[in-house]
């Protein structure tokens, strides 16, 4: 099967175990598969930065991960428009 052994930590045997369940998945499966997996991680990071800014509202937890992910020119765009519109409606269940 696939040669991922060069590319990682994952040996070849595990690797060959994940493409087989990967392709019992079928694709409706991996998208959802990957879907829930970018909101776990979506998750973590965000918990992350609360656990190191315990002082931070939810609000500018929000902003910075933003920051850190799509960098600072769109997290001052966000900011401003929050602003503007007087939006504060950010919760740890958004998808920003």
């Amino acid at each position: 099967m696939a040669d991922l052994s060069s590319r990682d930590d994952t040996s070849q045997g595990a690797a060959d175990a994940q493409l087989a369940v990967l392709r019992r998945m079928g694709p409706g499966g991996r998208l959802r598969a990957g879907f829930r997996f970018s909101r776990s991680m979506i998750a973590l990071s965000r918990a992350a930065l609360r656990a190191r800014n315990p002082g931070l509202d939810e609000r500018a937890v929000q902003l910075l991960w933003i920051e850190q992910n799509y960098g600072a020119d769109l997290a001052r765009k966000v900011e401003r428009h929050q602003r503007a519109v007087g939006w504060t409606g950010l919760t740890t269940s958004s998808p920003l």
